[in-house]
């Protein structure tokens, strides 16, 4: 019988997927979005590395965001210094030709 096509095995996030540097959950008057704002945010990684992420701000604070990226074909979540993200701009959808 002829192997089925497709992805087997472990799931890449499971394997690969290290969770970057954050901070705690501040504490106090935490904003909630209704409407998350798109932003680019600079997420620090335990070796030392950096990187920008596309995401949404799920969060804020005066001083910290909850920031929300797909990695490995999920949802991460960490909260970062408000300074590591900045406003990214959503392209207009445009209707589809029937």
């Amino acid at each position: 019988m002829a192997e089925r096509p497709g992805w087997h095995g472990i799931p890449p996030s499971t394997d690969r997927y290290i969770p970057p540097l954050q901070l705690g959950t501040p504490e106090g008057n935490i904003t909630e979005a209704v409407r998350s704002p798109a932003l680019w945010v600079e997420l620090d990684y335990p070796d030392g590395s950096t990187r920008t992420m596309k995401g949404f701000a799920m969060a804020w604070t005066g001083s910290a965001v909850l920031a929300q990226w797909i990695e490995y074909s999920r949802a991460r979540e960490a909260w970062v210094d408000a300074a590591r993200c900045r406003r990214r701009a959503l392209a207009p959808r445009t209707p589809h030709a029937a």
